[in-house]
């Protein structure tokens, strides 16, 4: 190991501490940005995104710490704490009255390998009175992730709880189509940079590409999540596809509260 990356290995250490510190510490909060149903504009879902109000640098948005995530430790007490924030949200949600969204967590691949994150969401959801199929877990995809979800023993443990898999950020890594038939995931998010530039026409060559892959998604069962959804013309043409589901500023912004419905545009 070169001596750049001895330090850069002691660094994100010494970050993984300062991270686990933080939550120990009521440092770390969880916001909630809504997912929807196009064609009904019904929410369908929220993605959990961790957030860290640093004592001295202020709110700091995963990408300023989530190299550190890759350790397994700091990626366990972060993963239980969005999961425990989450649940308890979930449960005054149905206390309420209101239906239950589906739950969408980022995970790293190689939490799937550990038996402590099962235990830990039938821990929690046990605890919340939450049904554990509302949770979702997100994995980037890169060759680790599409390892893990093309076998049946790493995923057999959290399917036995009901939990959901979904393949994030799809279409800008080691992704290929090839791959989609053996992920065994129930959702593939295509990655807001394969959708920023929108389909300026139905004929275009990127409307054909999105519409593609969105029909491949939905042949194989799985359900389809486009990033990055901006703005009305977006929303709209997307409107015009049989079935799919938007995320982005335009269908709403990270919130700190549940959104409790979410009105059409």
């Amino acid at each position: 190991m070169g001596e750049e990356k001895v330090i850069d290995a002691c660094k994100r250490a010494s970050l993984g501490a300062r991270i686990i510190a933080g939550l120990h510490a009521g440092e770390f909060t969880v916001a909630f940005q809504p997912v929807v149903h196009v064609q009904t504009r019904a929410l369908s879902g929220v993605e959990c995104l961790l957030r860290w109000r640093h004592p001295q640098y202020g709110l700091l948005l995963p990408g300023a710490f989530e190299s550190a995530l890759h350790d397994p430790a700091v990626a366990h007490e972060a993963t239980r704490f969005v999961l425990d924030v989450a649940f308890q949200r979930l449960r005054d949600r149905l206390r309420a009255g209101g239906a239950p969204p589906l739950v969408a967590i980022k995970v790293q691949p190689c939490q799937l390998l550990d038996d402590s994150l099962v235990r830990t969401i039938d821990e929690l959801t046990r605890r919340d009175g939450v049904l554990a199929s509302r949770t979702e877990l997100e994995l980037v995809e890169n060759e680790e992730t599409l390892a893990v979800v093309a076998t049946r023993e790493f995923t057999a443990p959290l399917r036995s709880l009901g939990v959901q898999l979904a393949l994030d950020d799809f279409g800008t890594g080691y992704s290929s189509l090839a791959t989609l038939a053996g992920a065994r995931v129930d959702a593939v998010k295509l990655a807001r940079e394969f959708f920023r530039l929108g389909p300026q026409h139905a004929d275009s060559r990127a409307a054909c590409v999105i519409r593609g892959v969105i029909d491949i998604v939905e042949r194989l069962g799985m359900r389809a999540v486009v990033q990055g959804v901006e703005n009305a013309a977006q929303m709209a043409w997307l409107a015009t596809l049989p079935t799919v589901y938007a995320q982005g500023h335009y269908v709403g912004k990270a919130m700190y509260e549940y959104p409790a419905t979410h009105e059409p545009r």
